[in-house]
């Protein structure tokens, strides 16, 4: 009983956070330190107030006292709601633009995918009619190839080698590709690591992977990397998973344990690998034309508020993860972790990726950055 009600009250914050797009209130003039330690798979919500998430869901302004002269605003749009790392992350950083510039700089947010799919918004970044998005790699690689480097496997080990690299000079090179296409990379948020769940066997190497048919994402890269090792790679719509699973039609799927718990998918899945064997990066992108039209020292006002929260994010991802994870041991999967040199082994089984992905332009010099933070 004390388990299923906790099932139970897990599910329905699930629910509320995947349904609503007004997230936990933020008062205006206090910046709210991060949130507490987050319950899974729900994250803690942040201090108590009003306007700042109201203002999200409704695109409206975040403002502190407002001097005579021109105000910049600017619409910053995605995909989650404002209880979600990525999309308090924003709230905050709205906040702070807002604090910082004196009123000057608005940033107006319109979470949970209001103004579109991430095709859509993407598109509107380009076309200059939405200023700022963050958007998954995958999704942004019709831009631009090279964004597809976040496809392949074991790219980053761990978060930590992931947060150097993007911080560093992958994320350099990177920005400097996307500037090419006429956008500003201001950084990268996260999801964290993709895992494995199947329901035939646990996955202690890559040859537990043979035969095995997992629905991954239709990214080019993705598909060819579990073709690669026989698994499959087959295509199920998002929506139809569970229900595919449960009945048999795929084995086994790739996600990052958030969206593991959020669909459900434990309910469908025996057996977790924790194999962070895919990093989640979502680009920080914004129009050069708007970027543009700013003031020097707002653009540094810009930048320097979103290098102070991007950690609060991914921190809060980290935290979560830990929390998730209890809740899949408590709600009966079958866990276990691949060693160093299993992972090792599914980077080699998998180097074919690695070999076309270097013939795409940029590709190789790409892969030669990353490297030095993995080696």
């Amino acid at each position: 009983m004390k388990k299923t009600i906790k099932a139970l009250l897990v599910f329905t914050v699930v629910l509320l956070g995947l349904s609503a797009c007004v997230g936990s209130d933020i008062t205006v003039g206090q910046i709210p330190p991060p949130p507490p330690r987050p319950v899974p798979p729900a994250v803690a919500t942040p201090a108590q107030g009003a306007p700042v998430a109201a203002a999200a869901a409704t695109g409206d302004a975040v403002t502190a006292d407002v001097p005579e002269g021109e105000v910049f605003t600017l619409s910053f749009a995605h995909n989650m709601n404002t209880t979600h790392p990525r999309g308090y992350a924003t709230e905050v950083f709205a906040q702070r633009i807002a604090e910082r510039s004196g009123g000057r700089l608005v940033v107006n947010t319109f979470p949970y995918a209001q103004l579109g799919s991430d095709a859509e918004v993407a598109n509107q970044v380009l076309q200059g009619h939405i200023d700022i998005t963050s958007i998954i790699s995958p999704n942004l690689s019709f831009i631009t190839p090279a964004l597809s480097v976040f496809d392949l496997p074991y790219l980053f080990f761990d978060m930590e080698q992931a947060q150097a690299a993007l911080s560093g000079t992958l994320g350099d090179h990177i920005g400097g590709i996307l500037a090419d296409e006429g956008l500003v990379l201001l950084g990268f948020q996260t999801a964290g690591f993709k895992h494995l769940t199947n329901n035939v066997r646990p996955i202690t190497s890559v040859q537990d992977m043979d035969g095995l048919r997992m629905r991954v994402s239709q990214s080019h890269f993705l598909v060819a990397q579990f073709q690669a090792i026989n698994a499959g790679g087959i295509s199920i719509p998002w929506g139809e998973l569970p229900a595919a699973l449960a009945e048999g039609l795929a084995d086994g799927q790739e996600n990052p344990l958030t969206t593991i718990i959020a669909a459900g998918l434990h309910n469908v899945q025996n057996y977790l690998t924790i194999s962070n064997h895919g990093f989640a990066a979502y680009p920080v992108i914004m129009a050069a034309e708007s970027y543009n039209q700013l003031p020097e020292d707002l653009r540094l006002i810009l930048h320097e508020v979103f290098r102070e929260v991007n950690p609060i994010q991914w921190n809060l991802i980290a935290e979560a993860e830990v929390e998730q994870l209890a809740y899949l041991y408590d709600a009966g999967m079958n866990v276990n972790y691949l060693s160093a040199d299993a992972m090792r082994g599914f980077r080699a089984a998998m180097q074919v990726v690695y070999d076309e992905f270097a013939q795409i332009p940029g590709g190789a010099t790409l892969l030669s950055v990353a490297a030095r933070y993995t080696n």
